[in-house]
């Protein structure tokens, strides 16, 4: 990783990781660190490419997924609907929207 590569910046401020603890087989079988942005969050994600020495199995149907089915139900649209409400009355309190989406809502 640069040494220059923050993880996170804001207006005033900048950080980053200083390290990452890794065996020395990892080490040994480490083909790249880079830092890309991650839509789910503010901060910069570290990706580490690491070559397989062993063959991959998988085992099952494939990927988990979540089942997202309780999102039509109505107990939790009306739960949700009314935490939405709540939050939303804490937009008073911040200088901007965006700034009460990032450090409030979200």
């Amino acid at each position: 990783m640069n040494d220059n590569a923050y993880t996170h910046c804001t207006q005033t401020s900048a950080t980053r990781l200083d390290r990452i603890y890794a065996t020395e087989n990892i080490r040994k079988d480490k083909q790249g660190v880079e830092t890309i942005a991650a839509g789910f969050t503010d901060y910069l994600t570290v990706l580490l490419r690491v070559k397989l020495s062993v063959p991959l199995i998988q085992k099952g149907r494939g990927r988990w997924t979540m089942n997202t089915s309780f999102l039509e139900g109505k107990h939790f649209r009306d739960k949700l609907k009314t935490e939405w409400a709540e939050w939303k009355k804490h937009i008073p309190r911040f200088p901007s929207i965006v700034h009460w989406w990032e450090n409030y809502a979200k």
